[in-house]
């Protein structure tokens, strides 16, 4: 559902975790959503800590709770903390299901600082069972006006478009969010280069032409049926990430947010989220995967 009226951020109190709960605290204040913090506590380290007659619990929450204040305007209010044990994808999806959360809020990376960690682990653990979207948020990003408590002077709203229901979907998303935040919506679509030998570079640059045009009508026809009609369809060739990360890189006052259809188990392609790691390493925006109704 979007606008989101459940927003959970979870958090590990790294500092890519803080950027992303300050994120996650602005949209809440934008949409007038609920805000839900959690952290999930590694069983062996609260282990320890009961051995040696430490309530690790507790003491969790009253560090959330100065963690929130470093984190505007997370500090404004008091939204409920969970703090549970476990492994962090299963204890982040447990926390989605229990409160009927409509999105998670994610940082890009963790206390390790190692990118490959949490995009091989948590994020993609949470992008495959969490049901619910999922928002990734780079360490990179900062609040647009940090005088004010949401997202003004966020956009464009960009959408990695396909033909398929999806992506779709994840249009009207990207609409209703552009609507949300005052500003406007660019549907991309990437057509990948396809490498030829030298001598047939004239047969391969009319054969692509052809792949945009289609690719071009096929999606217009698409999202018309879809009853959803954007003033631009942009058809570039390149490499997929690549080209979505030119699209939603920081430029003067652009503060874009990048829109992608999450796939459901029972489409094919990629890993779920593949495109949106390269994007993030690449561009450095936030990326919203919109995971369908059912």
């Amino acid at each position: 559902m979007f606008p989101p009226r459940v927003i959970l951020a979870a958090v590990d109190f790294s500092e890519p975790s803080r950027v992303a709960l300050t994120f996650a605290a602005r949209l809440a204040k934008q949409c007038h959503a609920l805000l839900h913090v959690l952290h999930v506590e590694d069983p062996l380290l609260a282990g320890a800590a009961r051995s040696a007659g430490i309530d690790l619990t507790a003491e969790t929450r009253v560090e959330l709770g100065a963690f929130m204040q470093k984190a505007f305007p997370a500090g404004d209010w008091t939204p409920s903390h969970h703090v549970v044990t476990g492994a962090p994808v299963e204890g982040i999806c447990h926390i989605v299901e229990r409160e009927s959360s409509d999105l998670v809020v994610l940082g890009a990376k963790g206390m390790s600082g190692l990118e490959s960690a949490i995009f091989g682990s948590t994020t993609e653990g949470v992008l495959r069972k969490a049901d619910a979207s999922v928002l990734v948020v780079p360490e990179s990003w900062t609040p647009p006006r940090p005088d004010l408590n949401d997202l003004t002077g966020m956009g464009p709203v960009v959408v990695g478009m396909e033909a398929t229901p999806a992506a779709i979907g994840a249009a009207r998303i990207a609409a209703e969010l552009a609507s949300l935040l005052g500003t406007t919506v660019d549907i991309r679509h990437v057509v990948p280069a396809t490498p030829v030998l030298a001598r047939w570079s004239a047969h391969a640059d009319a054969a692509q032409a052809k792949r945009v045009a289609d690719a071009k009508a096929e999606i217009s026809s698409a999202l018309h049926l879809a009853g959803f009609t954007p003033t631009k369809v942009e058809v570039e060739v390149g490499s997929v990430a690549e080209r979505l990360a030119a699209a939603v890189a920081t430029r003067g006052d652009r503060r874009p947010v990048l829109v992608l259809g999450r796939r459901t188990s029972s489409e094919r392609g990629g890993a779920p989220g593949s495109t949106a790691y390269r994007v993030l390493s690449l561009g450095g925006a936030p990326v919203l995967m919109w995971l369908p109704e059912h």
